[in-house]
This record gives structure tokens, C-alpha cells and sequence, in this order.
């Protein structure tokens, strides 16, 4: 299917969807950036964050914020991220997992 933005794909989705989220790296260490060794990781965490995306906000730039809760704890803090620094997975499984 083809969607013509990421509301109209969000909106197709069932609204309680647990999505996999990892943060880009923003900063790197001066080894790192010296090109000393190279860090196989682009994220900061190798661990996922499950969340679900409670609003999307288009930004002046073009880019979205997205409103994100956490899933594994319920929480009802929201937090922010731009859809251009982060990497956004979704599984069958962890909806299944959710509703055990």
C-alpha cells in the first residue's frame, strides 16, 4: 500500500501499535572522530525503546515530532523526538506480547 504521509500510515495502523525505536548517535567520542577505530554502533543504546506514537507534529523543515509514550510501563510521559534522528521498527510479536 501506498501512503501519501506518515498520519495517513499512522492512521492505518491500530492505535495501541508498539513500535521499535532507536536513537541516532548525535555526538561522537574524538577517537571516534579522528577515525582511531570505528564504532559499529550508529545508535546510542543497542537496546530498543517500545513505544507508541501518540501525535505527530510537522515541523517548519519538513521533518515530524513525534509524541511517543513508553509501551513496556504504561507511562503516560511524553517525550519528543524528530523522525530524522531516530529508526523506527514494528514486529507482530511485540503486539502479541503486549496483550498476553
Amino acid at each position: 500500500m501506498i501512503y501519501k504521509s506518515f498520519n495517513d500510515y499512522l492512521d492505518s495502523m491500530p492505535p495501541d501499535t508498539i513500535f521499535r525505536m532507536w536513537q541516532y548517535k548525535k555526538r561522537f567520542t574524538p577517537y571516534e572522530e579522528e577515525q582511531k577505530f570505528v564504532d559499529q554502533s550508529l545508535f546510542i543504546d543497542t537496546l530498543c525503546t517500545h513505544i507508541r506514537i501518540e501525535d505527530v507534529i510537522e515541523l517548519p523543515d519538513g521533518d515530524l515530532l513525534l509524541a511517543v509514550t513508553d509501551a513496556e510501563y504504561n507511562d503516560s510521559y511524553v517525550s519528543y523526538y524528530k523522525l530524522s534522528e531516530i529508526v523506527l521498527a514494528k514486529s507482530g510479536k511485540d503486539m502479541e506480547d503486549n496483550h498476553e
